[in-house]
Formats: C-alpha cells, structure tokens, sequence
C-alpha cells in the first residue's frame, strides 16, 4: 500500500510539472490592457495563478542577451575566419547563465544577425548556436572583426516568424526587405537595423514604447502578455516566471510595434476572438506542441517549458 501511494505521488509530481500551460492556470487580463493612443495596438498581460507559480519556482533567474553584451559576460563571434551565415559560436565567460531568445539582432560580425532559436549557455560553457541573416547585403568583417558587439532588441514578429517557424533565410531577407519598405527606410547593405536612422520609426516607437514600458514590472504574477492590431493576433509570448518575462519585456514590445507600425491598424478584434485564440494551444495541454507546430514553438530547459511563442 505504502509503495502505491509513493507511487502516486511521483505521477502526480510528474503531471504537475507538464499540465500548467492551460487555460486553469493562465488567464489574460482584459481589464488590465494597455492600448496606445491611436488604438493600433492592444497589450493583454497574461496572469499565473498559484498553482503554475509554485510548479516553477525553481527554475534559475537567466541574464538576458542584452545585459550579457553590455556587461562583457558573453562573446559571441562567426564561427571561424571564413564565418557561416546560419551558426554562430557563444562562450559564457561569466558565472550566471544567459538565455537568447530567437529574433533578438546582435551586431557585427560578417553581418548583423538574429537569434535562430531560444537557448540557455549555463556559466562557462561553449556552444554553437542558431542564427539567420538580417543584413543580406554585407559579408565583410568591421572593426570589430569577427566578434559581435553591438545589441539592437528584437525584430518584428514576421521576421522572427520567419526564422522560429519557417527556418528560412529567404523567408527572412523578404521579410526584413518589406518592414524597411514599410516605414520608408533603406540601406546600402539592407540592414534591418536601417530603421534606427530614421527619424519618424523612432519618434513612432519611442510614443509605443512611453505607454507600454515596464507596465507589469512590478506584477509577479504577470509571466506572459498577446498583442493584437487590427482584427488579429500579432504575437503572444509567455514564460515559466515573472523574472523572465520581465527579461525579455522590452525585447518584445520592439517585436510587437514594430509589426503594428508596419502591418498593422487599427484594433477590431474582439475578447471573444482573443480569447479563442488562446484555446486553440491552452485548453488542450496533451495537444498544444501539435498545435504550435505550424504557428508557435515551445522552448524548453531541463525539462521544463521555459517559453511559448505564438504568432
């Protein structure tokens, strides 16, 4: 009898550390929405209840990609003199672990790139690690040589779609070509981060960004938030704890008003539309990487879901 009852409580254990992404334990706020003024774009927090919160409590705080360049506590570089577009190499030269989060533009190189793929480089450690071109028109090294040194947020959903789901450097470059035809900008080497030197992106984002930064910082039980423009869904994300949304907060609103500034309109999706968006890879949790295979990816970290993104 004592061996069953043992043996209960590991199935149990081991059932509550995979049933949480569902709709019992993650619910949007639509009361406690942010919308910029022109009603382009509308954020949604997604909240976990406690049940959710207490399965990962004890999943480690990540340095984000960000933090990890600004601070030297990582160098990324192409992966030899010659270099190859699609892989770069990391070394984790601090004691914290660092989280890279697909779409996230790093500097330099043989050409600016993108994270291809969520991944976790513990303390010390040296890896390979997934990328797409968002500078097509360049293969030369700078001042920089080989070493990636600069940090620019995250691209728009449909070119981070484009690597997550796609996986498809064309896909990518046509994507990165039609964000910079949209908002008026070029460059010589069809750089996606053209869209720093122009005045009227910035000054539109910088307005985005004054009404949604830091919106739930100080929430914890915000771990997750879907954006909408238009009469659709342009992106939702969410995470194993508040810690890591809040990581990679400022990271997606650049993904999310980018996509409403060049694709976007004005918002006429219903909470009843929303809301069956959300059931499609939360009410069915048994279902849900099935669901995301066409749409979304799940990243996961010792055997634990980390991150899901659906666009």
């Amino acid at each position: 009898m004592k061996k069953i009852s043992i043996l209960l409580l590991l199935i149990m254990a081991v059932l509550s550390l995979h049933a949480q992404y569902n709709l019992q334990n993650l619910q949007p706020q639509y009361l406690e929405l942010r919308t910029s003024t022109d009603n382009l774009i509308k954020i949604y927090p997604i909240k976990a209840n406690k049940v959710f919160t207490a399965a990962h409590k004890d999943i480690s705080k990540f340095t984000n990609l960000e933090s990890a360049i600004r601070l030297n506590k990582i160098v990324v570089t192409e992966v030899s003199t010659s270099g190859t577009v699609n892989t770069l190499y990391a070394q984790n030269i601090s004691k914290e672990t660092i989280y890279l989060m697909a779409g996230e533009i790093i500097k330099g190189g043989k050409q600016d790139r993108i994270i291809g793929s969520d991944v976790i480089i513990l303390a010390g450690e040296k890896k390979n690690i997934s990328a797409f071109c968002v500078e097509r028109g360049r293969w030369s090294a700078q001042e920089s040589g080989t070493k990636f040194e600069g940090y620019s947020n995250g691209v728009s959903q449909n070119v981070r779609k484009a690597a997550v789901i796609s996986k498809n450097q064309g896909e990518v470059w046509s994507n990165v070509s039609q964000v910079n035809s949209s908002n008026g900008v070029s460059s010589s080497t069809g750089a996606y981060t053209a869209l720093e030197k122009s005045k009227e992106y910035k000054d539109k984002m910088q307005a985005y960004l004054s009404v949604f930064h830091s919106a739930w910082d100080h929430d914890p039980t915000v771990v997750g938030m879907i954006a909408v423009s238009g009469n659709k869904v342009i992106g939702c994300d969410i995470f194993a704890t508040h810690d890591i949304f809040k990581n990679a907060y400022n990271n997606l609103l650049h993904s999310y008003i980018t996509e409403a500034i060049s694709n976007g309109s004005t918002v006429t999706i219903t909470m009843t539309e929303i809301t069956k968006y959300l059931e499609a890879f939360l009410k069915d949790e048994s279902k849900q990487e099935e669901s995301l295979r066409k749409n979304g990816d799940v990243f996961m970290h010792e055997n634990m879901k980390v991150h899901i993104s659906v666009f």
